[in-house]
């Protein structure tokens, strides 16, 4: 998700899957695949920088990932020390 904020104030986030097209021109304005637009404060550089953002994070993420499962560290081994007990022969 990318926070956005609109000319009349509003702030929001918009998931950057469904950013159909940016437009630049006077305005720089977001249209939805679902036919919505918005007219956002934020320059057309900035949008684009971050959609990569929250791409880079989002593959870093799976990065972390094994199998579709968070990696877990293994389960630390309890060691127990090796004793040798003395023992001394009776006549």
């Amino acid at each position: 998700m990318i926070a956005v904020t609109c000319r009349n104030g509003e702030h929001f986030s918009v998931d950057p899957d469904h950013i159909e097209r940016i437009e630049h021109r006077a305005d720089t304005v977001l249209h939805l695949v679902d036919g919505t637009h918005y007219v956002v404060e934020a320059t057309f550089d900035d949008v684009l920088r971050s959609i990569v953002d929250d791409r880079a994070g989002v593959l870093a993420a799976r990065a972390g990932l094994a199998n579709g499962l968070a990696a877990t560290p293994p389960a630390p081994r309890l060691v127990r020390p090796h004793v040798t007990i003395a023992t001394t022969a009776q006549d």
